[in-house]
């Protein structure tokens, strides 16, 4: 402006230097309209505002990219092949409960269970298998599915085998089905390593993202500043202090001084026009004093013109772009007025724009960081299903163990009950050889009674004849008479006793017979009895070598849980990691904010650092915890339906 001090114009005197550096660089010629130059001024700025706008267009992209990535194929990838790797533990479970079971209702229940945990597996693979990104995913995941089919058909054939009660299927189980379960597991375990290479890769990705935005953000800024400062100096070293000799050229032509030599007659732009006018004016201040007048009039509205244009530049300095110079003036210099506004309203634009890009910026490290909280909730929720498994394991091998103490305990008193059974068995075939011995002890003395009650009839006949020989002796034979029939008496008596004895033998014997028979009887179911208990014994033996297989089989599947449910864990830590560095990035969009806050954007409220953040309500990141696993007692570990698959 044209009362602008001496201490002002050799504060601006230090732009010359750069007014020639920018004149040899980016070649502004020396006879353009001031107009134009300030057009070319902020035209560069626009120019650079350009590019920091696009460059930040295209890293919020790239931001936009990452994060629909990991919203749409990362995180549900990792999910399901959990949920895959977990359905497979169970799936071997089953496996192990047909070959357990006992009833035809348990097998049929276990079988249910089987091919509940078959289809849901399926459905799970062709859901993971449309979200496969790369060729070495794909091809992990075709032997993947390879495997499964052929675990599923030995699974059939174990399923047969089982309800057949066929002992092949415990072999089954623990060789071809668990080579075969291995086999799957190692496929899947390869699924979830390249998950997390893809997922190390997107993180990797945007760590890059943000160290390349930052260093081009806050070099484009500085160098933003650093341009606007130099075009600043040059416009007034250019402008305000050619007017300011011209000024004072008018000022010793006001006063009558004739002599006074008009600088910039040989420029070729506005201010080369009004010296020389001023020069006409001086050859014809005599002749004409009301042109005298009008050129002091248009010096008058050049010196406002500076003095607003002056002033604008001055709070461009200062970063104050809601600036603007009064445009109701008029005369040769009224379109600088608005060229200087629109110039400085597009400068405004573009670093409004600038600030809604670092808002972006800042939005998608928000959503990628609340992608990380709900990612690091998922996983100690599979954390927890993991525990959970790994417990119900411990108690189902627990209570196989315990079977086969007890089948092996039930064997051994199996054999005690053998040995007592034999030796029943054998006391009894002794009892039915007395029994026949006294039988045929009854025949000999059937045989004996008979010849004694001959013995009796001829003593009888005797008697008679005795009697009758001792009557034809008259009185001499009286005596022998009474012998006689003492004699006939005795042998009546002895064969009435021969009798009864023949009866009570004949009684005996039919006694004895009905007591051969039965201890005959008992003999034979006593042997039957040993055949079944001898068979008893040898199942319950198979089973008890079949609970000890199994019980190793879990054990192994629970330290296997166990190292799953480790590296889950390691997951959530890594997710945190990912989460802060969300973070860091967010709090350097804040410092970002904090170097724009130079410039007054006019915004409503006025502007400060968090102009512009993200509706998106931050949320602390979940506090890492040991996964934990509800209680179960007994069989209730194995007591699983189709709800259950699903909650799990």
């Amino acid at each position: 402006m044209v009362s602008v001090t001496v201490t002002n114009y050799q504060a601006f005197s230090a732009t010359s230097l750069a007014k020639e550096v920018l004149e040899k660089e980016i070649g502004v010629p020396k006879g353009i309209t001031i107009s134009a130059k300030m057009l070319f001024a902020f035209a560069a700025l626009l120019a650079l505002v350009a590019a920091i706008g696009g460059f930040a267009i295209m890293k919020i992209g790239e931001v936009n990219q990452l994060s629909s990535e990991m919203r749409s194929n990362t995180l549900p990838a990792t999910q399901l092949i959990g949920d895959i790797h977990a359905y497979t533990s169970q799936y071997r479970i089953q496996q192990s409960g047909i070959i357990t079971a006992t009833t035809p209702e348990a097998k049929a229940k276990a079988e249910k269970m089987i091919r509940n945990a078959s289809k849901a597996i399926s459905g799970m693979m062709d859901d993971y298998e449309k979200l496969l990104a790369t060729k070495e995913q794909k091809d992990v995941f075709a032997t993947l599915k390879t495997n499964w089919a052929q675990y599923q058909q030995q699974t059939d054939q174990l399923i047969t085998l089982a309800n057949n009660s066929d002992p092949a299927a415990s072999d089954m189980f623990e060789g071809e089905a668990l080579d075969m379960f291995y086999t799957v597991e190692d496929s899947i375990l390869q699924m979830i390593d390249l998950n997390q290479k893809s997922g190390q890769a997107i993180s990797a990705k945007s760590e890059s993202i943000y160290a390349d935005s930052r260093r081009m953000l806050i070099g484009a800024v500085g160098l933003g500043l650093v341009v606007t400062l130099l075009l600043s100096g040059l416009l007034m070293q250019t402008i305000a202090k050619p007017i300011k000799k011209m000024a004072g050229s008018v000022s010793l032509l006001v006063e009558g001084d004739l002599s006074v030599e008009i600088p910039g007659m040989n420029r070729k732009d506005e201010l080369g026009s009004l010296a020389r006018a001023l020069d006409s004016f001086k050859d014809l201040f005599e002749a004409d004093k009301r042109r005298a007048e009008e050129e002091a009039l248009r010096a008058l509205e050049t010196e406002e013109t500076i003095n607003a244009i002056g002033a604008g530049l001055s709070a461009l300095a200062k970063g104050q772009l809601t600036y603007r110079v009064d445009e109701d003036a008029s005369g040769p210099l009224a379109k600088l007025y608005n060229d200087y506004n629109d110039a400085l309203q597009h400068l405004h634009n573009a670093m409004m724009q600038i600030v809604d890009g670092c808002n972006t910026i800042k939005n998608g490290t928000n959503e990628i960081a609340q992608a990380s909280s709900d990612l690091s909730l998922r996983t100690e929720r599979q954390a927890e299903s993991l525990a959970h498994t790994s417990k119900t394991l411990g108690e189902f091998t627990g209570s196989v163990k315990v079977a086969a103490d007890n089948a092996r305990q039930t064997s051994s008193r199996l054999a005690v009950a053998r040995e007592s059974a034999e030796k029943v068995d054998e006391t009894a075939k002794r009892a039915a050889v007395a029994m026949r011995n006294i039988q045929a002890s009854s025949k000999e003395m059937n045989d004996i009674i008979s010849t004694i009650d001959g013995l009796a009839f001829q003593t009888n006949l005797l008697a008679l004849n005795a009697g009758v020989e001792a009557a034809r002796a008259g009185a001499s034979g009286a005596g022998f008479a009474v012998v006689a029939t003492e004699v006939r008496h005795l042998a009546q008596r002895s064969a009435e006793a021969a009798n009864s004895i023949r009866q009570l033998v004949a009684t005996s014997g039919a006694q004895i017979t009905e007591g051969v028979a039965l201890v005959e009887n008992s003999g034979d179911a006593l042997r039957q009895i040993v055949t079944e208990v001898t068979e008893v014994s040898d199942l319950m033996d198979e089973i008890a070598a079949a609970a000890g297989r199994q019980a190793s089989g879990l054990t192994e599947i629970s330290d296997m849980v166990t190292a799953m449910d480790t590296a889950t864990q390691q997951n959530a830590a890594m997710v945190e990691e990912s989460t802060a560095s969300s973070r860091n990035l967010n709090d350097e969009t804040e410092r970002l904010f904090e170097q724009l806050s130079f410039f007054e954007l006019g915004r409503t409220g006025g502007y400060t650092g968090g102009l512009g953040v993200s509706s998106h309500e931050e949320r602390s990141p979940p506090i890492r915890r040991k996964a934990s696993a509800p209680a179960s007692h007994g069989n209730l570990a194995l007591s699983m339906d189709e709800d259950d698959w699903a909650e799990f």
